[in-house]
């Protein structure tokens, strides 16, 4: 398969990367970024892109079996109106820029856990309403994946000097929550292969918690 990923540079894209460049199913792997990555393959191309509302190598963006979307941004310390532009106004204008040059790709979205259109809390409506807007713009398919405690795996680190503290507190006993809170707990590998299952099967439910994720993701490894 032909992967387009956008986000790399933050922990959970970076996961997901990772996940890529190693499986078999991927042929070709293509990370759009604003800066060169550290990660390095012979499957694995970057295409620099300084801002992301005006791709500048769209025309080289084509013809990709799926769009992993992972760019995203915490609500926390931002405005409303900061937080609106760069969630919803980003996302969807990033897809509504690759959808002419790929009719057949299936796009997914890394959203979050409690995303409601009915929410008090505006970080979770404006989560919903670009959900809304991606499931319903075109593609062949398209999903939003909500997970909940994504547990780094492969190396992968948070630039956030007190979020590394708490995975690096987590990850001896992760298996244990992962089996016992696996509605709520899951992990970077398990989420790339549940997107990748996504992109090959398909699901008939749009809008997948942590729990139907890791479920994707046995259901790819055969258990």
């Amino acid at each position: 398969m032909k992967i387009l990923l956008f986000g790399a540079t933050g922990m959970v894209g970076d996961g997901v990367l990772r996940w890529l460049i190693a499986s078999p199913k991927v042929s070709r792997a293509v990370a759009v970024s604003r800066k060169p990555l550290a990660a390095q393959h012979p499957k694995l191309e970057t295409v620099i892109e300084p801002d992301m509302f005006h791709l500048q190598q769209v025309a080289a963006l084509t013809d990709f079996d799926a769009c992993f979307f992972c760019l995203g941004v915490s609500s926390v310390g931002m405005s409303r109106e900061d937080y609106r532009r760069l969630t919803y106004d980003l996302t969807v204008g990033v897809a509504r820029q690759l959808l002419p040059g790929n009719p057949l790709m299936v796009f997914e979205y890394i959203s979050g856990e409690g995303t409601d259109a009915n929410s008090r809390q505006q970080w979770s409506r404006v989560k919903a309403e670009t959900e809304t807007a991606l499931l319903n713009m075109g593609f062949r398919d398209a999903y939003a994946l909500r997970p909940g405690f994504i547990q780094p795996r492969r190396g992968v680190t948070s630039r956030v000097r007190a979020v590394r503290w708490l995975y690096a507190l987590t990850a001896p006993v992760y298996p244990l929550l992962q089996k016992m809170f696996g509605r709520w707990v899951t992990s970077t590998d398990l989420l790339a292969a549940a997107m990748l299952q996504l992109a090959v099967a398909g699901s008939e439910k749009k809008a997948l918690n942590t729990g139907e994720l890791n479920t994707l993701a046995a259901q790819a490894a055969g258990r």
